[in-house]
């Protein structure tokens, strides 16, 4: 009843934390970490900055007008979202066109506007020369009237690839030969996780529905849904769905694989309501201080299954040798004082080992790591608690019929392993040997390559195919670059022209890494133009100038573009409230002020995914951001999700060895602290470190790279691998080292049921959408198989044979040689 009542906030309390789910890439990483200090900042001070993109593939060029209809439509229903939903929403960019073609003499450089002035002035002179016979030499060829230099030098301005002129004629977002459309939603605040996200996509899905879908408007039309908005909902609802489903499987799976192990359906609520407890328990305590962990990330969504699956091992135990007896036929007290007694000590080494490994983790900076290791640590501790506390009077309440166990004849499944490593031990240690000789020549190929950098294969499996990464890189083929910028935060307008003079000057170096990385650079220069009034002094002497004799002059294509340099004859100077809301967006902060920051646009590319490029690209901007803004000043800040990604890396090529190093030191202590420094601990560290070498050339082999999710299968199987190893040992141990065939028998059997649950958890993420969880689950099953085979068969295996050679020896000691035969007796 106690542990029923302490249930009630421990369920409330993990309950809120699932709900609390956070998909953000910051929550994985320190909250120092210049990544998470600059997006926090960023937050504070910008609002927007992220897109979800509607994209209609029309099938063919001539159902185009239609999914431009339906875009119409639909963005007619968007704009009437609530503000914190939606901030802007875009078709096209006619709004900028117009804007620029009515200014675009405030647009060019002031040295440009005098340059066409010059140019004209120049040919005027030389017509009227040559009117009045002043020229000196009538071969002079005449001063052209051809600005095509400076057209192409404007001809990128605000936008991408220099070529939005061509790529969107109409002004919308659309293109008949891809037979696209695109609709742009502008959110409300950045994240780099869900958010508001699943609100927002949600209700622009029941808004397509309700016009009628796409068969409304014209047939074999598809919608799809990209841009960062996009992403998080499609990776956190994969990871949801797949946490789901896993959590039904395992269960089912679980009870299935305990009645028929012990042949006792009753197993289940002995062991089953014990573990539960143990779990909520485990969340509800780490919310508390000192951990403090009130939200659950993309690592520690899926503990909970992960504790369920590794914390029954000590009930399993306990319970296996307390039926051991009952079969026998002893009585439920005398069972269960047995039960506890013998199985004690190899548990609660299993218990701790394991929860050292995961203590291990919260060493790291990383949080990812760090709230696992927490979690993972104490659900060890709580999962033998409550097996000790509660399975004796589970027990002792529902075991009231002594025939429901019958004694397993001929030593039970486990029998022919333990033949196996008992007559057949050489066999086993040779074929062992061989494994762990290629284990080490894989081994011998570690190197950095052996981390994952490429993130895009860490995303769910049918993003590529069918989900936001397929429209993603059909929108990025649309648009030319990505909609989201990387954003440099400074603190004076000064020092944003400063830092993004030097990433220009950086990005136009063909020696620098930044100069196939970077599409567009944007201040607050690049839209609100400075100069204006002289570049209405030169724009009046320009309208002067071109008389109708001289505009005559100009080649017929160049007189479109002098009409619109002249169109604005009112001299009106463009305030920063006149300009269109894309031009500034990112450049507007929250208090209204601007001139700031610094936005720079990547240019499409898979480099961006991997981690060498990326990490290149991230520091080359940190460099700039330090060295632009001049000794003493505060660095500027480099805030996006290029950033959050490079760090994340930086952290796991840095914390991997710290928390695997302190996870295999703390297991060998805890093992020497329970056994002594005796041959009994040297077989279970020995059994360890043959599974986790077993388990590495396995990855290797099979090209499984390590990346920051399946990393953590690595200190979770030194604590797991010690567990299968320390029970075997303790049984071996405790019946007076004569038998290790009976530890395999007997214990050996709960050992391979506590690898089969933790298998079935695990093998559930083998069929998860989400990669990196997938990646995960495949590393744990292998650690599972490596561990589970080096402790009941390798190295039982190892003991026998060296028993056997300990009795060859005693019996050569007690018989003579023989006359006959000139060698021991063997015979017994």
């Amino acid at each position: 009843m106690g542990a029923l009542l302490l249930a009630i906030p421990a369920v409330w309390r993990t309950a809120n934390m699932y709900m609390h789910l956070r998909s953000e890439l910051e929550e994985l990483l320190p909250r120092q970490a210049p990544s998470v200090v600059a997006i926090d900042e960023l937050r504070k001070r910008m609002p927007g900055l992220q897109f979800l993109g509607v994209l209609v593939d029309t099938g063919n060029a001539e159902n185009l007008p239609a999914g431009e209809k339906l875009l119409d439509d639909l963005a007619a229903r968007v704009r009437q979202y609530p503000p914190e939903l939606v901030r802007e929403v875009r078709l096209g960019q006619s709004e900028e066109k117009s804007f620029l073609e009515k200014n675009i003499a405030l647009y060019t450089d002031l040295a440009d506007l005098k340059t066409i002035r010059q140019r004209i002035e120049a040919r005027r002179d030389w017509e009227v020369q040559k009117q009045t016979g002043s020229s000196l030499d009538d071969s002079d060829t005449p001063p052209a009237l051809d600005f095509s230099d400076i057209e192409a030098k404007y001809k990128a301005r605000l936008g991408g690839d220099g070529s939005e002129a061509d790529r969107f004629p109409s002004g919308r977002f659309s293109s008949a030969q891809q037979h696209v459309s695109l609709l742009l939603i502008e959110v409300g605040e950045f994240s780099t996780g869900r958010g508001k996200g699943t609100e927002l996509l949600d209700r622009v899905k029941a808004d397509i529905s309700a016009l009628g879908g796409t068969d409304h408007y014209a047939p074999n039309m598809k919608v799809g849904y990209t841009g960062d908005v996009a992403i998080s909902v499609e990776e956190t609802s994969a990871l949801m769905a797949d946490l789901s489903f896993s959590s039904i499987v395992v269960f089912v799976l679980v009870v299935a694989v305990l009645v028929v192990y012990y042949r006792w359906w009753r197993s289940v609520l002995v062991l089953i309501p014990p573990l539960l407890l143990a779990t909520v328990y485990s969340f509800a305590l780490a919310s508390l201080p000192p951990f403090h962990v009130k939200e659950l990330n993309s690592n520690t969504a899926f503990l909970g299954s992960i504790i369920v699956g590794n914390g029954i091992n000590f009930g399993i135990i306990l319970l296996a040798r307390y039926i051991e007896e009952r079969r026998a036929g002893v009585g439920v007290e005398q069972a269960m004082v047995t039960g506890v007694w013998a199985s004690r000590v190899g548990t609660v080494s299993a218990a701790l080992a394991a929860g050292v490994s995961y203590a291990s983790l919260a060493l790291t900076d990383f949080r990812g790591f760090a709230q696992f290791g927490y979690i993972g640590g104490i659900g060890m501790v709580m999962s033998w608690l409550t097996a000790y506390l509660l399975i004796p009077s589970l027990t002792k309440a529902l075991d009231k019929d002594s025939s429901a166990h019958r004694k397993v004849e001929h030593g039970g499944f486990m029998a022919p392993f333990a033949k196996l490593v008992t007559r057949r031990s050489g066999w086993v240690l040779a074929v062992s040997g061989v494994l762990l000789a290629l284990s080490i020549q894989q081994l011998s190929h570690f190197g950095a390559n052996e981390l994952e950098y490429d993130f895009s294969k860490l995303r769910r499996a049918d993003t590529w195919v069918s989900g936001e990464g397929y429209w993603g890189r059909r929108m990025d083929a649309l648009l030319g670059t990505y909609l989201t910028p990387t954003v440099i935060l400074t603190d004076s307008p000064e020092q944003a022209r400063a830092v993004a003079e030097a990433v220009r000057k950086a990005s136009a170096s063909h020696d620098s890494p930044l100069h196939e990385m970077i599409s567009n650079i944007r201040t607050i220069d690049d839209v609100l133009p400075g100069d204006q009034q002289a570049k209405f002094v030169e724009a009046d002497a320009i309208r002067d100038d071109m008389t109708p004799n001289m505009r005559s002059l100009v080649p017929p294509e160049k007189k479109e573009l002098m009409d619109r340099l002249l169109a604005n004859d009112e001299n009106k100077p463009v305030t920063f409230a006149d300009l269109p809301h894309v031009f500034t967006t990112g450049l507007r902060e929250r208090d209204g002020s601007y001139g700031r920051a610094v936005l720079v646009f990547p240019r499409p590319s898979h480099a961006l995914w991997e981690g060498p490029p990326l990490a290149m690209f991230v520091e080359s901007l940190r460099t700039i951001a330090r060295d632009a803004v001049g000794p003493g000043a505060k660095p500027a800040r480099v805030a996006g999700s290029l950033p959050l990604s490079a760090d994340i890396l930086d952290s796991i090529r840095r914390d991997g060895i710290r928390a695997s190093s302190a996870a295999l030191i703390g297991v060998m202590l805890v093992v020497l602290l329970l056994f002594r420094t005796n041959v009994i601990s040297a077989y279970i560290v020995g059994g360890l470190l043959l599974g986790v070498v077993w388990l590495a050339g396995a990855m290797m082999a099979f090209g499984v790279r390590i990346n920051f999710a399946n990393f953590i299968a690595f200190p979770i199987t030194f604590g797991i691998g010690v567990d299968y190893a320390v029970n075997v040992m303790a049984r071996y141990a405790q019946d007076g080292r004569k038998d290790v065939g009976l530890a395999v028998r007997a214990t050996g059997g709960a050992v391979a049921l506590c690898s089969l649950t933790t298998t079935i958890g695990y093998s559930s993420l083998l069929m998860a959408q989400n990669r990196a969880l997938f990646l995960f689950g495949l590393v744990a099953v292998l650690g599972e198989i490596a561990c589970v085979t080096a402790a009941i068969l390798a190295l039982p295996a190892l003991v026998a044979w060296f028993d056997g050679r300990r009795g060859r020896r005693a019996r050569a000691s007690d018989h003579p040689p023989s006359s006959e035969h000139g060698r021991p007796w063997t015979t017994h």
